[in-house]
C-alpha cells in the first residue's frame, strides 16, 4: 500500500535531509555550551547525522527551546531495504538536561510490529504496524498512527506546539 502523507510525501520514502532542512531549519538549534559547564565536558549540543551506508540514517535534530519543555529535539531513525524505510522510529524528547529514555520522552512514532502470538492486547494498535506512543514520559502507552508515518509528517506535528508554545498533551 503506497501511503500519502498530509503533506502529500509518499510514505515510508527515505527522509530528504535537504528538504527537511528548507522547510523546518528555522526551528533548529545549536547549543554551544549547555549548562555553562567548562571547556572539555560533554556540553554541546549539535545536529548530529550517522549513517550506516546507504541502510540506515540517524539523525538528531535539536530545535529552539520550547517555553514549557525545554531543550527538545527530533530524534530520527529509518533503516532501509531497497531504497525504501522497513523500520522507522521518531521521537520528540527532551535533550537538556540529559533523564532516562521514559522521563525524556514528550512523544514518538513507529513501526516496529507488536502483533506476534502472546502480545499483551495493550500494545495491539489498530494500524499496526504503525503507531503513537502518545503519552510524555510513559513510552509504553501506544495508540494508532493514521496521520505520521514520516519525518515531514512528525515535523508537521510538532511545529504547532513551537509556534503557540503550548505543551504538548494527548
Amino acid at each position: 500500500m503506497n501511503w500519502k502523507s498530509s503533506t502529500g510525501q509518499s510514505r515510508l520514502s527515505p527522509m530528504d535531509l535537504e528538504d527537511i532542512i528548507e522547510k523546518y531549519g528555522k526551528y533548529f538549534e545549536s547549543y554551544p555550551n549547555i549548562d555553562n559547564k567548562p571547556a572539555g565536558q560533554d556540553n554541546a549540543i549539535y545536529p548530529q547525522i550517522n549513517s550506516s551506508g546507504k541502510n540506515r540514517m540517524d539523525v538528531l535534530f535539536p530545535l529552539q527551546k520550547h517555553p514549557i519543555h525545554g531543550i527538545t529535539g527530533i530524534h530520527a531513525i529509518e533503516k532501509y531495504k531497497e531504497g525504501k524505510i522497513i523500520r522507522y522510529h521518531y521521537h520528540w524528547k527532551i535533550i537538556s538536561p540529559k533523564m532516562g529514555v521514559q522521563m525524556n520522552h514528550i512523544s514518538g512514532w513507529g513501526n516496529d510490529p507488536h502483533n506476534s502470538p502472546g502480545t499483551p492486547d495493550k500494545f495491539i494498535v489498530e494500524t499496526e504496524p504503525h503507531h503513537h506512543h502518545h503519552v510524555p514520559g510513559d513510552r509504553s502507552q501506544r495508540k494508532a498512527s493514521y496521520d505520521v508515518r514520516t519525518l515531514e509528517d512528525v515535523f508537521e506535528f510538532v511545529i504547532p506546539y513551537f509556534i503557540s508554545g503550548n505543551a504538548y498533551h494527548p
